[in-house]
């Protein structure tokens, strides 16, 4: 069975944040996907990394600017669970790397707006 390998600068990763999330409380907060507050960066977990990338490792998380990343995909490879997804990101748009995952403790809610005082 042939096995997904990142080459050069390439970065593959899984666990895109792109689901609804369900707090501990219990409260669901549907996916922001296909809204204008969804247009946002999105946290992924590095699965392969290619030899020219030495400033991320597997298993850590990347914070990518919108839209940096491929369709997700499935392949099988004994690394990952039935049906999970891939996706290849542009190393050039990682703005954090967390060895923690942040999305346990965090929404994506949309934008936040200011204004000043004159402006009402």
């Amino acid at each position: 069975m042939p096995t997904p390998r990142a080459y050069k600068d390439n970065i593959l990763c899984i666990e895109g944040d792109f689901g609804d999330k369900t707090t501990e409380s219990g409260i669901i907060i549907k996916s922001t996907i296909g809204k204008d507050e969804g247009i946002a960066p999105r946290w992924f977990k590095a699965f392969e990394v290619g030899p020219d990338i030495d400033w991320v490792k597997p298993g850590q998380w990347l914070y990518v600017e919108y839209g940096r990343w491929t369709e997700g995909f499935t392949v099988k490879d004994d690394r990952l669970e039935e049906g999970a997804k891939l996706w290849k990101v542009d190393p050039d748009a990682c703005m954090m790397i967390s060895d923690d995952d942040p999305t346990q403790n965090t929404t994506n809610i949309g934008s936040i707006s200011s204004m000043k005082p004159d402006d009402i």
